[in-house]
Order: structure tokens, then C-alpha cells, then sequence
């Protein structure tokens, strides 16, 4: 009867350990032990006996969670959250696979102008690509395959490094990039208030990207940046000889842009300053045209330059404010661009937009290494803004005389995910002149987006 109630205890003890935490069931392990063979339950030697095979067993399975919790720190983390991305343990290598997809609705009303109406949709851009880094060296390339064409949006490498007691940063990039200049016209696509840019911006008198080399300093949180670039025309579509008819028409392009944050409680409440200067030379002509109400308009109503052979350089700058407050920002950019002619007038190009913005579900707009980028909804209702822009572009001293627009667009925008908006513009011109005359007419259009980006 001894030797069944002690073999029923045992049994009790080993089955309540198998289902305690490896370290807490060694321990109550041994203290079971104990009372039993201090009652006298089991033998000294059975105590011995058990002691020794548990003591064993705890050394087994920390021998297990050891190589457990090593093996864990050598895996990749894998990163699923708005976006895809493998980081290696010690944070020295990434990769993540990047994209767009902007699908839009149009409808334009050219109040009697004498141009046709567009009522339609398209696939505004489809991007594809990717972007990584190999412990100080980074690198994207990002395509575009629109209308059955493909084109290189970004293809770079970039060498970062920090210096001084506040650990400031230093980058050096090489390849095909932003042009260091513009505030509106750097902001990517994905963040945008509106679906289009003001008139004036990724145009030719606030260009996007070339092919070059950019320097880039910045303070350790980006309050303060500042950045040069020199660049040599856009890759071409891929043809034979393309970017070498690029970079003849393009000619070579020195850009210089700097920024700093003179008020920050946070980053919810802060305002930026900046400026910009930008040079072409060795160009063999330029030209500035524009539609004004949407990418499928019939025509183009703002248009002057230079003739062929008549440029000698061109030269620009641009100011910009971006502030945030709470749920209410604002972004407002001036920029003023002369074709310097050879023989005749010069050519200048003056533009500004002012825009405001509210969240009225409480987010902020989101500040982010001197530009913005994307919000996250507060609730699962999603996040709701309401947005206005007043712009104006001018342009004067070509031989066909001034050509001037003003426009104002309101908006409403919803992201019922981080990663996928929803955008609902209308656009009028208030005033417009063309060629030296004002005109009758002035064109609006209603648009529609929807956005998805990885």
C-alpha cells in the first residue's frame, strides 16, 4: 500500500511539472521531492534518484531555450505592416519590394473654349521596384509602365555616413533622382493633398529628376538639411540613342536646396522654411507649357520660350513654407524662373500656391525628413480631410505676348487604410489670360483617385 500511494504521488508530481514552465516545474520538482522523502514517502536513494534525472532534465531544456533565444537573434525580422520588408538581425541589410497603383476618373468642362470635354478614366501611374540597403550603402530603382510604355523613375545608389559630436548626416547619391529644389514638386505622388500638383511643379520650370550626382547634410533629425545636386538630363524610354538625345536637349543642371525648423514643440506642431536655386546651361532650347485643369486636357493654355539656339541659361529659386498645427497644415511655395535669351526678351516664368488642410477626425499631417509622408487613421472609421489650394501662374516676355492663370481647387480626402486613399478633387479657373488677351472661358474639371502604395 506504501509503495502504490508513493508510485501515485510521484506520477502526480511528474504529470503536474510536464505541464508548469520549464523553469518553474525543476523547482517545484525538487521541493515535492523533498517533502516526500522528509515524510518518509519515498527512499534517500529514490530522492537521490529523482533529484539527479531532474536536475538533468532542467539542464536539457535550458540547453534548448539557450540555442532557442541564440537562433532568434541571428533571423531576418520580417516587417508586414503598410509594407513588406526583410531586415537582417543587426539592422545592417534590408530589401523590400516597392509600388503604386493611382487609378483616376476625369471630367473636364472647358466653358465653351472651343476645345473638347474629357469624360473618362485612366491608369494615372503603376509603379514597380525596389529599395534596400547593405550596411552603408543604399539603393532603389522604381519603373513606370503606363499606356503599354515602360520609363525609370528612380535607379540609384547612396553612400551615408554621420560626422561630428551630434552625429549629423552626410550622403552621397549616384544615379537617376530627385532634383535638389522644389518643395511640391518633391513631395511623392503617394502623400499628395490634391491628385494634381500645382501648374507650376514636375514641370519644366521646377523639374523632378535627372541623372547625376547629389550631395546631401542634414542634422541627425533633419531640422536642418541642406543639398546640391548636378545633374545631365532624364534616362530615356529605352530606344536607341535615347539618353543621349536627352541629355543633348537637357543640357547640365546644378541644383542647391536647404531647409531648417526654426519652431518644433513636436512634430505634430512645427513649421520649415526653405529655399531653393537651380541653373541649366549648355542647352539647346527651352520651353514652358501647361495644361491647366487636368493631365487629359485637349490642349495647353499656358505656353512661352525661347527659340532654338536663343537660350543661354536659365536661372531660378523658390521659397516654401510647410507648417503643421494639430490636425491643420499648410504649404505654400513661390518659385520664379528666367530663360535667359541670347538675342531677344528673356522669358520669365512666376508662379506661388498656397494650400490648407484639416483632419476632421484629429489626425496631422506627417512631417518627415523635411517632406511629408503617410498618416495612419486614428479609428477604423478612417481618416477624413478637407483641403483648398488658391495658385497662380505667369508668364512673361514671350513673342506671343503674357499668358496668366489662376486657379482654386478644394478637395476631400479618405484613407480607410495607412496604405490606400481616396481622393475627390474639383478644379476652377477663376482667371485666365492667353496670349496677351483675357478670355471668356474659364475651364473646371471634377476628379476622382483611387490610391494604393507598398
Amino acid at each position: 500500500m506504501k509503495l502504490k500511494t508513493s508510485s501515485l504521488l510521484i506520477a502526480g508530481a511528474l504529470f503536474g511539472a510536464a505541464v508548469m514552465p520549464a523553469h518553474a516545474n525543476n523547482e517545484a520538482m525538487m521541493d515535492l521531492l523533498k517533502v516526500l522523502r522528509d515524510q518518509g514517502t519515498i527512499t534517500a536513494e529514490n530522492f537521490e534518484l529523482l533529484a539527479s534525472a531532474a536536475k538533468a532534465d532542467k539542464e536539457v531544456v535550458e540547453d534548448v531555450v539557450n540555442k532557442v533565444n541564440s537562433a532568434a537573434k541571428t533571423m531576418p525580422k520580417i516587417t508586414t505592416k503598410g509594407k513588406i520588408q526583410i531586415e537582417s538581425a543587426d539592422g545592417q541589410y534590408t530589401f523590400r519590394p516597392i509600388g503604386r497603383v493611382m487609378w483616376d476618373y476625369i471630367d473636364t468642362d472647358e466653358d465653351g473654349s472651343g476645345q473638347n470635354d474629357f469624360r473618362g478614366t485612366e491608369l494615372r501611374r503603376l509603379r514597380l521596384g525596389f529599395a534596400g540597403k547593405v550596411k552603408d550603402w543604399g539603393y532603389k530603382f522604381e519603373g513606370e509602365f503606363n499606356g503599354g510604355e515602360t520609363s525609370v523613375k528612380d535607379a540609384w545608389i547612396n553612400y551615408s555616413s554621420r560626422f561630428g559630436a551630434d552625429k549629423n548626416r552626410l550622403g552621397v547619391k549616384l544615379g537617376q533622382s530627385h532634383i535638389q529644389y522644389g518643395l511640391n514638386t518633391k513631395m511623392s505622388s503617394k502623400y499628395m493633398t490634391f491628385i494634381d500638383r500645382p501648374l507650376f511643379t514636375d514641370s519644366a520650370v521646377s523639374p523632378a529628376r535627372e541623372s547625376g550626382v547629389i550631395v546631401t547634410t542634414a542634422a541627425d533629425d533633419y531640422r536642418w538639411m541642406l543639398s546640391s545636386g548636378l545633374t545631365f538630363g532624364q534616362h530615356g524610354k529605352g530606344g536607341s540613342n535615347d539618353d543621349q538625345v536627352n541629355r543633348d536637349v537637357q543640357g547640365d543642371t546644378i541644383s542647391v536646396r536647404g531647409s531648417f525648423v526654426p519652431l518644433m514643440q513636436d512634430k505634430q506642431h512645427m513649421l520649415q522654411v526653405g529655399a531653393g536655386y537651380l541653373n541649366l546651361s549648355g542647352a539647346e532650347k527651352y520651353s514652358f507649357s501647361q495644361r491647366i485643369i487636368s493631365h487629359e486636357d485637349a490642349t495647353k493654355h499656358l505656353s512661352g520660350g525661347l527659340a532654338s539656339g536663343d537660350l543661354d541659361s536659365t536661372n531660378a529659386f523658390t521659397t516654401d513654407v510647410f507648417g503643421v498645427y494639430g490636425p491643420l497644415h499648410t504649404i505654400a511655395e513661390y518659385n520664379t524662373y528666367t530663360m535667359d535669351s541670347k538675342n531677344n526678351d528673356d522669358v520669365e516664368v512666376d508662379s506661388y500656391s498656397v494650400e490648407v488642410g484639416y483632419w476632421l477626425t484629429g489626425e496631422s499631417m506627417k512631417w518627415s525628413k523635411g517632406y511629408t509622408s503617410g498618416i495612419t487613421p486614428k479609428s477604423s472609421l478612417g481618416a477624413w480631410q478637407v483641403a483648398a489650394r488658391f495658385e497662380s501662374t505667369e508668364i512673361e516676355g514671350d513673342v506671343n505676348g503674357t499668358d496668366e492663370v489662376d486657379k482654386f481647387t478644394i478637395g476631400l480626402k479618405y484613407y480607410p487604410t495607412s496604405n490606400i486613399s481616396f481622393l475627390l478633387n474639383y478644379d476652377t479657373v477663376t482667371d485666365l489670360t492667353v496670349d496677351g488677351s483675357s478670355v471668356g472661358y474659364e475651364p473646371s474639371a471634377l476628379k476622382f483617385r483611387a490610391n494604393a502604395y507598398w
